[in-house]
């Protein structure tokens, strides 16, 4: 009797370290997944709409430095995330687009410190900026749309004067 009672003592420890220990729990919902692909998306939205709202060329480059960082902090964490079976590769193309993205945001950046560059730039839009990444950001979640998934594209923002 106490043999079946330690035995089923240990057998119930082994199952629930089994569990916490992993074995495939701890990969996202499709919904999770989701939901996450939406918020990297606002995020990046939200973040690249502030750099067109700049007032002044200073307040571009700082924008443009957040932006980058925004969208940095989106890809990591879909990356961290992972995705549910199925998704793995267009997780994979989504992040390393939006990596590029926030790479190519930053360093126009960085590259409009330099007053020589910056006065070329004084009097046009942000939104003049053109970046290859943000194409391939869209095919990627334009991928995740053909598979079903109810995401949305990065949409271009008017500038307000």
């Amino acid at each position: 009797m106490r043999r079946r009672a330690l035995l089923g003592s240990l057998l119930g420890a082994f199952v629930l370290l089994s569990a916490a220990c992993g074995g495939g729990g701890n990969e996202p919902t499709t919904a999770d997944y989701e939901q996450a692909v939406v918020a990297a998306v606002d995020r990046t939205d939200f973040a690249l709409n502030r750099v067109t709202r700049s007032k002044s060329p200073d307040e571009l480059v700082k924008r443009m430095g957040e932006a980058s960082a925004t969208i940095d902090g989106a890809a990591s964490d879909l990356d961290e995330l992972g995705a549910p079976a199925g998704f793995e590769q267009d997780n994979e193309k989504l992040v390393k687009a939006l990596e590029d993205l926030g790479n190519d945001v930053g360093l126009t950046g960085e590259q409009l410190e330099d007053p020589a560059f910056l006065d070329a730039f004084i009097g046009r839009s942000a939104q003049g900026f053109s970046f290859e990444s943000w194409d391939r950001v869209n095919l990627a979640l334009g991928g995740l749309l053909g598979s079903g998934l109810r995401v949305k594209t990065l949409q271009r923002q008017a500038a307000q004067q």
